[in-house]
């Protein structure tokens, strides 16, 4: 099943509304900005001023002390409930510590299908094997390598052919595709970051 979750940071719009969103706190907000309900509010709510409004849904509350963040605990919360695709906005901009947190969450996740969406990027794991990627609507796409990788590039404006791209290895930033898509194939899981201009 796929839900999306919102988190603390203004995106934009979501691009799928025929999916449960999950708010964690301040994205309660850029939900019901968008015509949306939560099914349920995760968080500590340390950045919820007027909290009165939280009376209307379903909360998870935890302590502000603790040991993860507040978008760990709401991807836990999807997983726990067979949530097993999800939609991830509000989590680039701003503290990059919290970004960085993120992409340590889709590694660690990497078995799951997460995709980061903000105005500008689309952030997700491809698993071992042989891919078509369709360019959509972004410009750029850019590959890291969680560790070793044999990665082969086809149609692109830089292709490769069993290169070993390695985890400290920055090679392959900002490529493009020839026309409306690119196969992939590699050894090991890495991150794909496709981008708008």
């Amino acid at each position: 099943m796929k839900i999306g979750i919102y988190g603390s940071i203004d995106v934009g719009e979501v691009r799928d509304r025929s999916i449960d969103y999950i708010a964690v706190e301040q994205g309660t907000f850029y939900l019901l900005n968008q015509g949306i309900t939560p099914i349920i509010v995760i968080g500590d709510m340390d950045s919820i001023e007027d909290k009165s409004i939280l009376d209307k849904f379903q909360i998870k509350l935890y302590s502000p002390i603790k040991d993860d963040t507040d978008t760990a605990l709401a991807i836990q919360y999807a997983l726990d409930h067979n949530y097993h695709e999800i939609d991830l906005y509000g989590v680039t901009k701003k503290r990059m510590d919290h970004f960085m947190a993120v992409l340590c969450l889709l590694e660690q996740y990497q078995n799951e299908k997460i995709t980061i969406y903000d105005e500008y990027n689309k952030i997700y794991v491809l698993q071992p094997g042989k891919h078509t990627i369709y360019k959509d609507y972004y410009h750029y796409f850019s590959i890291f390598a969680f560790d070793e990788t044999i990665l082969s590039i086809q149609n692109a404006h830089y292709n490769l052919d069993h290169y070993l791209l390695k985890r400290s290895d920055p090679l392959c930033v900002s490529n493009q595709m020839n026309d409306n898509h690119v196969i992939i194939e590699n050894s090991d899981t890495i991150l794909m970051i496709q981008a708008k201009k």
